[in-house]
């Protein structure tokens, strides 16, 4: 069989171009290869999207030598008197996600959500063994080298500052008692450098307002359609007074407003505050921090002993007989101090007073009823952490409240504390 004319061509021209080659390799002298272009800074992998849950796990034992407004974290003694009580929960326990390593542009961005079993009971027989959740955080933070943005639910810019406490985690240790606090929704911004920190922020209207079961009705703060705004400046302090621990010192205000309608009034009444907080370490075992406030209709943050206006409130007319004057604000004062000391680098002993003094003046009304006029709490306690994981504690605390009829009343709670942490 012959080879078809185009192959023998094929071949004929592959092996002269062999030849050529080979030539050319002979007569040129050698060259080396050409170097590689410089190669690109890589760019920097992006950080993995991280969540990690975690949680605590609490375990209370309380008794309480009169009845109180709440059994496990009492914050003011009843009117009426009344037996003790003893018992225990875990409704206290909390859960949470926090998720890291995303960026939007420049900035890191962080998120948080966790709940507590804090909300109630159902209405049930065993319902105090079931605690209702309860949403505490649930925020998205941006951060830069020297700025960040908050958006969601967290801790207020008023008065941040709280004690230490076991006993008091559901509900933070001396609100209604000269510490106010609340986690509402806002908008908040931050500028800070390594000694100043600036916050402002836009929040929910929150006046302490008692709610539907359900759904959202709107309360008073709500209904004067202006939202609370609250700024706070603060100093960072290194190695203070040679304890090689940083110290803050902050001042911090608020202001929003309350519409009432009541007794064919429609007012709206302002609610504000301002709070200086701190925290000292004086040397490298104790540390002292506490808050001091004033202001008017801030029942929202349990402040004013859990009330903040007065629906009915009268001014002295002829002769001293009150005469009604409508909604008005309570103006009120406080504030409290602990101080912590590092018995071990495990055992650390607390002690701390707190006290909310609403102005009487402002309870006058027609008629005249039971309100809360004082509240002072005393607590003592100690916390050894056993591991990273274990901890465990006793607290006393001494709650004296003043009636503006019944007069003082007082109580004594005692708590013992387990937790968990994961």
């Amino acid at each position: 069989m012959h080879t078809p004319a185009y192959r023998r061509i094929a071949h004929c021209l592959g092996f002269t171009v062999m030849l050529a080659r080979a030539a050319a390799a002979q007569q040129a002298p050698a060259t080396p290869p050409p170097a590689p272009a410089p190669a690109q800074a890589a760019a920097k992998p992006a950080e993995p999207l991280k969540i990690t849950p975690y949680g605590i796990a609490y375990f209370n034992l309380f008794s309480n030598s009169d009845p109180t407004n709440n059994a496990d974290v009492p914050l003011f003694v009843t009117a009426a008197a009344g037996p003790g009580n003893t018992s225990a929960t875990a409704r206290q326990s909390r859960l949470g996600l926090r998720v890291t390593g995303a960026t939007v542009g420049r900035a890191k961005v962080s998120g948080v959500i966790e709940a507590d079993f804090f909300g109630g009971y159902p209405a049930v027989g065993i319902g105090d063994n079931m605690g209702v959740l309860r949403l505490r955080l649930a925020s998205a933070r941006l951060d830069w080298a020297k700025g960040s943005l908050v958006v969601g639910q967290d801790w207020m810019v008023f008065a941040p500052v709280n004690p230490l406490s076991l006993s008091s985690a559901g509900i933070p240790l001396f609100a209604a008692g000269g510490n106010p606090w609340a986690r509402l929704p806002q908008v908040r911004g931050e500028w800070k450098t390594k000694k100043v920190l600036l916050q402002g922020a836009v929040l929910a209207p929150q006046t302490g307002d008692f709610n539907s079961a359900f759904f959202y009705v709107p309360g008073s703060g709500a209904l004067s359609e202006a939202p609370f705004l609250q700024g706070r400046a603060a100093a960072t302090l290194a190695n203070f007074a040679a304890s090689k621990k940083v110290a803050t010192i902050g001042i911090s205000g608020h202001w929003g407003q309350s519409r009432v309608i009541a007794g064919g009034f429609d007012r709206k009444v302002d609610s504000n505050g301002i709070a200086g907080d701190w925290v000292l370490p004086l040397g490298t075992r104790v540390t002292v921090q506490g808050e001091l406030f004033t202001g008017t209709n801030l029942g929202g943050f349990q402040a004013g002993i859990f009330q903040g206006i007065i629906a009915d409130g009268a001014v002295p007319g002829p002769g001293g007989t009150p005469v009604l004057d409508g909604p008005r604000g309570i103006s009120t004062q406080g504030g409290w101090v602990q101080v912590l000391a590092a018995v071990t680098p495990a055992v650390t002993v607390h002690a701390g007073f707190g006290v909310d003094d609403p102005d009487d003046a402002d309870f006058l009304t027609v008629v005249k009823r039971e309100t809360r006029i004082e509240n002072t709490a005393i607590s003592i306690g100690f916390q050894h952490k056993v591991s990273a994981q274990i901890a465990w504690g006793v607290e006393y605390r001494h709650l004296e409240t003043k009636y503006l009829i019944a007069g003082d009343r007082t109580n004594d709670h005692v708590n013992g504390a387990f937790t968990f942490t994961f």
